[in-house]
C-alpha cells in the first residue's frame, strides 16, 4: 500500500526491516489548540551538538476518515501492530513529515504513551536524532535519492545524495 501525506496519512515511518523497507502512513490525533494535527519539534543545543525531539499523537481507529472522506484502510489492530514493529527498532528510522524527511530519529526511554479507549487509540510519541542533526530533507528528493553503494549496511555510515 503506498501512503500519501495529506491524503490518507498525516506521517511517515521508513526503516529498512519493516514493510520491505517501504514507507508506512500514520493519521495524527487532532488538536484543538492548533487547529488540526500537529508535530511539535523541539531543538536542543547543548556544548554544540544540537539534539532534535519530535513529539506527536497517533490515533488509531477503525472507523478513521482519510482527509478526503474517503475511510483509512488500515484498522485499528494492524495500525498497533505496525507501529510497535516500528517502536522495536533499536536503530534509526526515518520520519517523513510536512516539512520534510527528519532521518536518523530513534526512539528511546520514555517513548510512547498508549490511551486505549473501547473505540479508539491515542498514541502519544516521542523520538530524538541518534545521528548527527541535518535540516529536515525535502520528502520527494529522500525517497527518489539511492545510497551510495550496495554493499554498506544500513547501521553504518551511508552516502545519501
Amino acid at each position: 500500500m503506498m501512503f500519501t501525506i495529506g491524503k490518507d496519512c498525516d506521517l511517515r515511518f521508513t526503516h529498512p526491516r519493516i514493510n520491505g523497507g517501504q514507507p508506512c502512513g500514520f493519521l495524527l490525533a487532532h488538536d484543538p489548540s492548533v487547529r488540526g494535527n500537529s508535530i511539535s519539534v523541539q531543538r536542543v543545543v547543548e556544548d554544540g551538538v544540537i539534539t532534535i525531539r519530535l513529539y506527536f499523537t497517533l490515533i488509531l481507529a477503525d472507523d478513521l476518515k482519510n482527509h478526503d472522506g474517503s475511510k483509512h484502510e488500515q484498522s485499528r489492530a494492524q495500525m498497533y501492530a505496525m507501529l510497535l514493529k516500528y517502536l522495536g527498532q533499536a536503530d534509526a528510522l526515518a520520519i517523513d513529515t510536512v516539512v520534510g524527511v527528519f532521518a536518523g530519529m530513534v526512539s528511546s526511554g520514555h517513548s510512547a504513551t498508549e490511551l486505549h479507549q473501547p473505540d479508539v487509540t491515542h498514541f502519544a510519541l516521542q523520538f530524538y536524532n541518534l545521528t548527527d542533526y541535518h535540516p529536515p530533507i525535502d520528502s520527494a528528493l529522500y525517497f527518489a535519492s539511492c545510497w551510495d553503494a550496495e554493499d554498506i549496511a544500513w547501521e553504518e555510515d551511508m552516502l545519501w545524495r
